[in-house]
């Protein structure tokens, strides 16, 4: 039998785009860049240069920058012919600043629409803050087309107490987003993005790492006309539940879809389906999805409480005839109660 040997070269260019799509995009243009015509045509097709990962894996869950060589050879020589294909930019905060004051590949922020920035780190000194605050200040300036922007890290803020070491969110601001996803540190910082700053804003997936009783004064007559979907995310348990996110919420009369997953201590009664409908549901005319995981606690208890399995004297689960949510009730043998409830099928909170 007469054996034969493909070449790469061989394969139709589809077939090759194909391969590629399923590689390193950044590591196809380096490894093709240069070599002949036809590979630099392939790496200019809009197929596979359309999204980028300017990223490199540095453990399981967590993306670290790619290597300056690397970065540098992107930055000089491949990025500027390309720079018209990419719609969507996944980048690390270093890189970013590198590539933002590159003049030949400025057009990318330009023209992007959807960018992903990971890995966003913050620490109590002020050479970092200065650098996070350059790359926003530059980023929301340069570009003028974005509509999604997700910050996939850190908080939007420093951990630091003091102010001027808080990354300001007056810097913050566009005309073009319609979808942002961000994780922030206060409350605070969630009601200044839905103060006015991203007037075009329609979607606000937005997860809270702890909400106590704000410090701005915000009206809660003020309605929020443009928002149709709203994500809400709590990392630690609140006890402004009442005071603070049913407000809130109430000033979304035009949602579509809501999601909720809180963890609410200290309130005298469950958080129940009653309440949803009369006190939340109500005021959304127009909402069509709702996806919940609630668990309220009537007490104030340690944080094992929340996933507590054992010491658990009575348990009650119950969906009052009802196909869309489920209702679970622990009584511990302290008394303290937990009450969970979601909706069906539950979607867990990342």
């Amino acid at each position: 039998m007469n054996s034969s040997t493909v070449h790469l070269l061989d394969l139709p260019d589809e077939m090759l785009i194909e391969i590629f799509n399923k590689l390193s995009t950044v590591d196809v243009l380096n490894s093709i860049w240069g070599v002949n015509q036809r590979f630099d045509r392939l790496a200019r097709d809009a197929r596979l240069t359309h999204s980028l990962d300017l990223t490199a894996e540095q453990s399981y869950d967590e993306r670290c920058s790619m290597s300056d060589v690397t970065l540098d050879r992107l930055c000089s020589h491949i990025l500027p012919q390309i720079h018209d294909k990419i719609k969507s930019l996944f980048v690390e905060p270093s890189s970013m600043l590198q590539i933002l004051h590159n003049s030949p590949v400025l057009h990318i922020f330009k023209q992007i629409t959807h960018l992903e920035i990971s890995t966003i780190e913050y620490y109590n000194s002020r050479s970092q803050i200065h650098l996070n605050t350059k790359i926003y200040t530059r980023l929301f300036s340069v570009c003028q087309r974005l509509t999604h922007l997700k910050v996939n890290g850190k908080h939007l803020r420093s951990y630091s107490l003091l102010p001027e070491y808080a990354l300001p969110l007056t810097m913050c601001s566009s005309s073009t987003i319609i979808k942002l996803e961000v994780n922030v540190r206060t409350i605070d910082d969630c009601l200044r993005l839905l103060d006015g700053r991203f007037n075009q804003m329609k979607i606000l997936n937005v997860i809270i790492e702890s909400i106590d009783t704000p410090l701005l004064n915000i009206d809660s007559q003020y309605i929020l006309p443009n928002l149709t979907g709203f994500c809400l995310t709590t990392r630690n348990p609140t006890q402004e539940y009442d005071n603070v996110i049913v407000p809130l919420l109430r000033r979304m009369e035009h949602l579509e879809t809501l999601m909720l997953f809180l963890l609410v201590g200290n309130r005298p009664e469950f958080i129940d389906d009653v309440h949803l409908s009369e006190e939340i549901l109500i005021h959304m005319p127009r909402l069509e999805k709702f996806i919940f995981n609630i668990t309220t606690i009537d007490d104030v208890v340690e944080i094992d409480y929340w996933l507590k399995k054992d010491d658990i004297e009575e348990t009650m689960i119950f969906n009052d005839g009802l196909p869309y949510f489920q209702c679970r009730i622990d009584i511990f043998k302290n008394g303290i109660g937990r009450c969970r409830l979601c909706s069906i099928p539950s979607i867990e909170s990342s």
